[in-house]
């Protein structure tokens, strides 16, 4: 009876943080959304001076979005830390901080190596498969599909786009990427963390 009941206490435990860790993350779908359609732009804009335009710097909207969009994350991430300091740490959101860290470290290497050494035709669909493991293992851990989804469009299409060396496929196939991973998966965490409240 007793070790039925320390089972059952377990299961509920375990639902209630799987549920804090989902509340939280819908509570932070503004870096999904936000990130997300700053990729979505960056990538269209690119593809547009390249495709229509002679300009020579085409991927200068990536060095104007990315660092404003690094600046304003910090800046959100500091306020929300002085709104809520302290916050009640679960399993999944402990974990959660260690994918998101490793996201950070693959993706850093990513972009700066590179294009120092000179490998681009790798590039984007390399960054894609970074999103697409960010993306599924946080919606395993987090139980939430459409980030699941959003993984496996990124492994596809970075698997069709390594084959292609035309730089336009691949700044359109990232920006199908975010949309399928960050921002679709992002409007239903904010719808859904808004039915909660």
């Amino acid at each position: 009876m007793e070790k039925e009941f320390n089972e059952k206490n377990a299961l509920q435990l375990i639902e209630q943080m799987i549920g804090k860790a989902k509340e939280d993350i819908q509570d932070k779908s503004f870096f999904f959304l936000f990130w997300g359609y700053l990729v979505f732009v960056a990538a269209l804009t690119n593809w547009f001076l390249l495709e229509f335009t002679d300009f020579t710097y085409h991927s200068l909207p990536w060095l104007v979005l990315m660092p404003l969009g690094g600046i304003v994350t910090m800046i959100v991430s500091v306020r929300e830390k002085k709104i809520q300091p302290v916050k009640v740490k679960s399993y999944v959101n402990e974990n959660l901080k260690f994918v998101i860290q490793a996201f950070c470290i693959a993706m850093f290497t990513v972009c700066f190596c590179m294009p120092a050494s000179g490998q681009w035709q790798a590039f984007y669909p390399s960054i894609m498969i970074i999103y697409g493991i960010w993306l599924y293992v946080s919606g395993g851990m987090l139980q939430f599909k459409p980030l699941m989804y959003g993984g496996i469009l990124n492994f596809l299409l970075a698997g069709a786009t390594y084959f292609s060396s035309t730089h336009q496929l691949h700044l359109l196939s990232i920006a199908v990427g975010v949309l399928g991973g960050y921002i679709i998966p992002g409007h239903l965490l904010k719808a859904k963390y808004n039915k909660s409240v």
